[in-house]
């Protein structure tokens, strides 16, 4: 007869029922002795107890109505747990510094990169001296708008160039801000977010797009409706 593993030597799933801790596979579980309950909240010792060795990942069961299962914490020899929050106490000013210099590094990260975006722009404006000053509005506010942080925009997509990205969001900007294109949603009653296909968000569209051309040509050195080539 094969010999049943421990429960305590392996790395379960365990569920907070009624009835107790209960895995799928083994069924009701007694937590092992100098064990206790992690609750989830601090990732260094999560982290710390789970590098430790041997745990079982506390879990809320789904209820009837469905949805997904819901992390409780961990459940770890008391030992672990208590060795982690001691490093967590220890290395807490050090932790602290860290992020402060990581926060920091990004900020300059998104400075500069924010800094070539806005370049990138103006030369591809290829504005006349006199509308100058209007490039480097344009190239800010297309920066600003086109490079939030979560916001999935085309400033953040690092599949594209930053020449390309600098065209995607400067027409978009253009087309937000130097055209009657919200003019037209309004009286056409199209929301932004509606379906593309709409005939009437689509003529909207190409009727801002040659706004967008002619706003371009009207404030450009080169009159050819092309605009300078980036880089």
């Amino acid at each position: 007869m094969v010999a049943q593993e421990d429960p305590a030597s392996e790395n379960l799933d365990v569920y907070d029922t009624k009835a107790g801790w209960w895995n799928p596979d083994l069924g009701e579980l007694v937590v092992p002795d100098g064990w206790e309950f992690l609750a989830s909240g601090d990732a260094f010792v999560t982290r710390r107890v789970k590098a430790a060795g041997v745990y079982w990942n506390a879990w809320k069961p789904k209820n009837r109505r469905g949805g997904h299962r819901r992390r409780l914490g961990l459940l770890a020899p008391t030992a672990g747990i208590d060795a982690a929050r001691n490093a967590a106490i220890e290395t807490a000013n050090q932790r602290a510094r860290s992020r402060v210099a990581g926060a920091r590094h990004r900020e300059r990260l998104e400075a500069d990169y924010q800094g070539e975006l806005r370049d990138t722009v103006v030369r591809w404006l290829d504005f006349v001296p006199e509308h100058h000053d209007l490039a480097v509005d344009i190239a800010i506010g297309t920066a600003a708008q086109a490079t939030v942080v979560g916001s999935g925009r085309v400033g953040r997509t690092r599949t594209l160039s930053v020449d390309e990205r600098a065209v995607l969001a400067a027409r978009a900007y253009i087309r937000h801000h130097h055209t009657d294109y919200h003019d037209r949603l309004d009286n056409a009653n199209v929301e932004l977010g509606d379906d593309i296909d709409d005939d009437d968000y689509r003529e909207i569209k190409r009727a801002a797009h040659d706004e967008v051309e002619a706003f371009l040509d009207a404030h450009r050195q080169h009159h050819s409706g092309g605009g300078a080539t980036v880089g």
